[in-house]
């Protein structure tokens, strides 16, 4: 029988958790993107740094995502309440609507120069490969840590021997440690190879349990790549209008915009323009992504662990495809002229293209 819809904790809505056999209802998908997108915020506001080619763990992220569940509701408010600079109220309604019209067209304009009908841009394609490292960075962190990320309490089901050792070792590492320094030694080196030998063994536990553990990794990225290229070329494209002219009506990016030539998005609203981007965007990727790869695990010859498909909807990988996506797309609207960037901003994104 099908798991009955959970709630987390503190309230909010349906803890999005796939069945066992890999189904989820609209209202989980629609809670996953709350969880993502809030997940998103906070990383922004604490200034996570995510480093690109490490697959190291990385404690705060998973304490972020731990937490992000009870905290959901303040987030949301905190993004809904951001707003850009006072409206003028001597605003001409036709100029406004003026203006709308233009923004509205140039966005969908320059947003479908990236995301064209049937054919994936270079620069999406190059953002996949970095949506891949960092799919696969959460994965092994996943699997490293002894309880079901995101939860406090739920202990993983040891599968591997490896895996078994690895996590009783690691829980006690930190004891064996202090009794190696404890003993007396004839000399130092004997102390220090038996550190060194014991940090070896560690090394290959956690790399013989990720090994086996890889081909469902190499699976999944493979039905991530084909999942969000078909978003990216065949679901998104004829919603770029709709997706245009949902970000400058609420975001009221007329208000704010500023005419050289042709009307912009000035620097002052930034903060509006990305959050309202970046929910509508997000309410478009989650049921469609979640979808496809769940059908994808369920149709697979393969066989997943729980463990597994209760991963594809951890909401850190919809906040990392949002953070790589939509920061390309601020990128090409500061170079193609549509968008003023803060300067906080500009350093990030530059920083980020060199990393």
């Amino acid at each position: 029988m099908a798991d009955s819809p959970q709630k987390p904790p503190g309230g909010g809505g349906i803890k999005p958790i796939p069945t066992p056999e890999g189904f989820m209802s609209t209202a989980a998908k629609i809670s996953l993107a709350d969880m993502a997108l809030a997940l998103r915020e906070e990383q922004i506001e604490a200034k996570v740094v995510e480093y690109k080619g490490e697959l190291a763990t990385n404690p705060e992220l998973d304490a972020v995502t731990a937490q992000v569940v009870a905290e959901i509701q303040r987030l949301q408010q905190a993004a809904r309440s951001v707003s850009g600079p006072p409206s003028k109220p001597d605003i001409d309604p036709d100029e406004k609507a003026h203006r709308e019209i233009e923004l509205i067209q140039t966005l969908k304009e320059m947003l479908g120069r990236t995301f064209r009908p049937g054919k994936l841009a270079t620069i999406i394609e190059r953002k996949l490969g970095e949506v891949a490292k960092r799919f696969a960075r959460l994965f092994f962190e996943s699997e490293l840590a002894d309880k079901i990320r995101g939860t406090t309490d739920e202990m993983k089901v040891m599968r591997f021997t490896e895996q078994a050792l690895y996590h009783a070792f690691a829980k006690v590492q930190g004891d064996i440690i202090g009794s190696l320094d404890s003993y007396p030694y004839g000399h130092t080196k004997v102390r220090d190879r038996a550190k060194l030998q014991f940090s070896e063994m560690m090394k290959t536990l956690r790399n013989d349990y990720l090994a086996r553990t890889t081909p469902e990794l190499n699976t999944l990225i493979k039905f991530l790549n084909e999942t969000l290229t078909t978003f990216f070329s065949v679901e998104l494209p004829p919603q770029l209008g709709e997706l245009a002219w949902e970000v400058v009506k609420e975001a009221k990016l007329a208000e704010g915009s500023k005419s050289v030539g042709g009307y912009k998005i000035s620097s002052r609203v930034f903060g509006t323009f990305r959050t309202t981007f970046e929910r509508r965007f997000m309410q478009r990727l989650v049921p469609f992504t979640e979808d496809e790869m769940l059908r994808r695990v369920r149709e697979s010859m393969a066989q997943f662990r729980s463990e597994t498909i209760r991963f594809v909807a951890d909401p850190a990988i919809f906040s990392s495809v949002c953070e790589v996506i939509c920061e390309s797309v601020y990128d090409m609207l500061y170079n193609d002229g549509f968008l003023d960037l803060p300067n906080d901003w500009r350093t990030r994104l530059a920083t980020a293209a060199s990393g």
